[in-house]
């Protein structure tokens, strides 16, 4: 594989033409698989790569600035030795940490004297919040926040947004000699996980209509900004389904969201720019209002195990690019023949244009590393 062939690939894919060989693309890959893989201890991706960046900034400035190059170097080494052709940032932490309650605790210090405390779980590399006293306790609590947001203004100058998009600008340059790069983009959505959004959204949705779309202004600039940088395909959107369907209802999702989108994707289209809209889960529902009426042109963390398979969706949406389809399931606990009946089925429904195949979502830990090679395998063999 050589650099030419990679942008020649994105750019086909991009364009709804033919590559000459579909174009790989892996989300995010867990570090202890990454390792595996490599041969030495290397910091790539999930939950670990959030406490190990955590854990840089209480050395300092200077450590985090070094955690953050090596992490750079570490995902282009990987690209590399799978032979992906698109590479991107991965889900970072901004999170700073106050101190080490122990080896696999910290805290840190909120605001009015509120506070989180994080742990990291080694045997199953995982990593999450086990207190939280800043959490808000009601709706109204959080409808009175939402509010002083709107009244805020945030000035989105271009030293703002050069600060914010930092880091992948920085990747982006040094990753130029080997792949184009994905960025991580605004999007606008809830937490799934958080029943307070899902009762705001019930019994609020004119404000959250308003709220959402004094967000998209701010996305907008985010947009031409990305554009200026180089960036040609917007990673964005937001979980917001499980297998059984959305959380939330989609005339809610109407509503609220589909302005906004609208608009970002308009934007989008000024500049021959890509949004892509990534979500797990069963999106039937959403479908026609997010890749019809609100124009989104991309979907990414499509799961076959979740009923959004290529051949279905490309039926019903020709010109939608679709990204992903190997079920990280499947990676993580299936067969290597199952993984490759799974890959080939997906590049053989996508007739060979506006498909990047890969997948679903992130590979995880306990991933075995020959399920991977045989995805990367049948791809390799697949002819456009």
């Amino acid at each position: 594989m050589t650099a030419t062939h990679s942008f020649a690939r994105y750019d086909a894919i991009l364009n709804h033409q033919k590559p000459d060989k579909m174009p790989v693309y892996i989300p995010t890959v867990a570090c202890s698989v990454a390792s595996e893989i490599l041969g030495k201890k290397v910091n790539t991706g999930s939950d670990s790569l959030h406490f190990a960046e955590e854990l840089s900034w209480l050395s300092g400035e200077a450590a985090h600035d070094d955690f953050v190059e090596t992490y750079h170097e570490n995902i282009i080494t990987l690209g590399r030795k799978l032979g992906i052709d698109i590479l991107r940032e991965g889900w970072r932490s901004s999170a700073r940490p106050q101190k080490k309650i122990d080896d696999y605790t910290l805290l840190f210090s909120l605001e009015n004297g509120a506070h989180i405390i994080k742990r990291f779980y080694p045997e199953e590399q995982s990593y999450g919040v086990i207190e939280n006293t800043a959490q808000f306790r009601s709706v109204e609590e959080l409808l009175e926040n939402l509010k002083t947001q709107m009244k805020t203004s945030v000035e989105v100058s271009d030293n703002y947004l050069k600060q914010k998009y930092d880091s992948q600008i920085r990747l982006k340059k040094r990753a130029s000699p080997y792949f184009p790069l994905i960025a991580a983009a605004p999007g606008v959505g809830i937490s799934m996980y958080d029943p307070l959004w899902l009762e705001l959204i019930a019994l609020e949705p004119d404000f959250l209509a308003e709220f959402f779309m004094h967000a998209t202004e701010t996305a907008l600039k985010e947009i031409q900004f990305l554009h200026k940088q180089g960036f040609s395909f917007l990673n964005g959107g937001g979980d917001l389904a499980s297998n059984q369907g959305p959380v939330y209802s989609p005339h809610a999702f109407h509503k609220i969201f589909v302005p906004c989108y609208k608009k970002i994707s308009n934007e989008c289209n000024k500049y021959d720019m890509k949004y892509c809209y990534r979500t797990d889960g069963n999106i039937w529902a959403l479908s026609d209002y997010m890749f019809g009426e609100a124009g989104i042109q991309a979907y990414g963390e499509v799961d076959r195990s979740a009923s959004m398979t290529v051949g279905v969706i490309r039926k019903r949406y020709p010109q939608l690019l679709i990204l992903g389809n190997n079920s990280s399931a499947t990676l993580h606990d299936g067969t290597e023949m199952e993984v490759r009946e799974e890959t080939r089925a997906a590049l053989e429904e996508s007739g060979g244009y506006n498909y990047i195949p890969g997948p679903s979502n992130a590979i995880v830990h306990g991933t075995p590393v020959r399920n991977i090679f045989a995805m990367l395998e049948e791809i390799d063999r697949f002819k456009p």
